[in-house]
């Protein structure tokens, strides 16, 4: 569907001119505005998935699942699959893991660290400010950076995020967090203060960087309003059997890594339902932990520069198809769950599975493996696209369509050339 914007048909006339009302157009608009996401979820394995088992050989509706990706099997008129998405510009090694959302390193940023700008944060300005957390992050930490250029912080602890979501304060804490609040607020009023007064002393170069400063302080503001504004309104109340294991004594729920994977996921779908957020980050860690399956030998780490070792491979196939069966678990239960409004919580939010590293054996960042699921796309295929040179597709041209697709007007993101559009909806 053609997406038509009557405001910019002369936009590069010059001129102001309304056009009359075009009922087709009306209807397409419509249409489209009924379709709109509401929700966005971003699951990462920091080291990616091994690129023989994830992408499938066949593309269309009628691809033959691959190895990796079997336990999704269930859910594939609900999935699209992508092939040679990458990054143009982003180079190899283990920080092209933390380019996933943005697009971009680190070390290209020093003049303008703002380009660090995650597409999950840029949501949760747009669609998180109605919820108490404009974005939750969770699990491994390094995917999410704030407008102002700095990494942000993650909470793998089912315990602690379940507290956070529906456990309230008693008075007194309460008490006690709001005269915190008002100190930090007190504390930001004099540096900003400070700061202006240091801004007519500096040069252009360092004026920026001040500026780039304020962006920071800026936020932290709005974190605190945000905070304060929320602090005497009821956190929703649930059962907390998803960490408890239900009324049984006799049922023990693992909260350690890998065994709290179904568990977070579970917490994930309580928080969409219950509005406390709309914005979600799930990173699944790296580093050489041995996982307590059967079959595993090796480290994590040590699993993935298997050097096309078939045993290796192996070994690395039980992890991720597990990664995978949990996914599907996760689809599974947005798709039983309702939303607010009666819709299934899978059909209003749009579900991304993808990791910044392609290929963790030669920790290459090409070829990233990059799947959607849900939020009224047009799923049920494979695509692959073609390569130039070194580099595939941009990523950033689905999270073009990501982002309108939950109703934000815009064209660019990071390196985006164009949109999928044409392919999802």
């Amino acid at each position: 569907m053609i997406n038509f914007s009557r405001r910019r048909l002369l936009q590069g006339l010059g001129v102001s001119v309304v056009l009359p009302p075009f009922e087709s157009l009306c209807a397409a608009t419509e249409k489209r505005m009924e379709n709109v996401a509401k929700r966005f979820v971003c699951v990462s394995p920091n080291y990616g998935m091994n690129p023989g088992g994830f992408f499938p050989e066949q593309t269309g509706a009628n691809y033959e699942m691959p190895r990796l990706l079997k336990p999704l099997e269930p859910h594939r008129r609900d999935l699209t699959i992508f092939t040679n998405l990458d990054h143009p510009g982003v180079g190899g090694g283990h920080g092209c893991s933390q380019t996933l959302l943005n697009g971009v390193e680190m070390k290209d940023t020093k003049d303008r660290p703002q380009r660090l700008h995650t597409l999950d944060q840029l949501l949760g300005e747009k669609i998180g400010q109605t919820t108490r957390f404009p974005s939750l992050l969770l699990g491994s930490g390094g995917i999410s950076w704030s407008r102002a250029g700095i990494t942000l912080p993650t909470d793998g602890n089912p315990a602690r995020v379940f507290a956070k979501l529906f456990v309230d304060d008693n008075p007194t804490a309460k008490q006690k967090t709001r005269q915190f609040l008002d100190e930090d607020g007190s504390i930001l009023d004099v540096v900003r203060q400070d700061a202006k007064r240091l801004n007519s002393r500096l040069a252009k170069a360092d004026q920026d960087k001040l500026d780039q400063f304020l962006t920071s302080i800026r936020g932290v503001e709005i974190k605190l309003k945000r905070q304060a504004d929320w602090l005497n309104i009821a956190r929703p109340k649930v059962s907390d059997d998803v960490i408890r294991g239900g009324d049984d004594d006799d049922t023990i729920v693992d909260l350690e890594y890998p065994y709290n994977t179904s568990v977070m996921y579970d917490l994930m779908v309580l928080a969409l339902q219950t509005n406390s957020t709309n914005v979600i980050c799930y990173g699944h860690p790296g580093g050489n932990r041995m996982f307590p399956f059967d079959g595993i030998t090796l480290g994590y780490h040590s699993l993935t520069h298997h050097g096309k070792r078939r045993e290796l491979l192996n070994e690395l196939a039980i992890i991720e198809t597990f990664y995978a069966a949990q996914f599907s678990r996760f689809l599974k239960k947005l798709k039983e769950t309702p939303d607010s409004d009666g819709q299934s919580l899978l059909e209003s939010t749009v579900v991304m599975f993808g990791s910044g590293m392609g290929n963790a054996s030669a920790h290459s960042s090409r070829n990233l493996p990059v799947m959607v699921a849900g939020g009224g796309f047009r799923n049920d295929s494979h695509h692959r696209f073609e390569r130039n040179g070194r580099d595939g597709r941009p990523l950033s041209d689905l999270f073009v369509s990501i982002l309108q697709q939950l109703g934000v007007e815009q064209d660019k993101f990071s390196t985006s050339t164009s949109n999928l559009n044409h392919l999802l909806t």
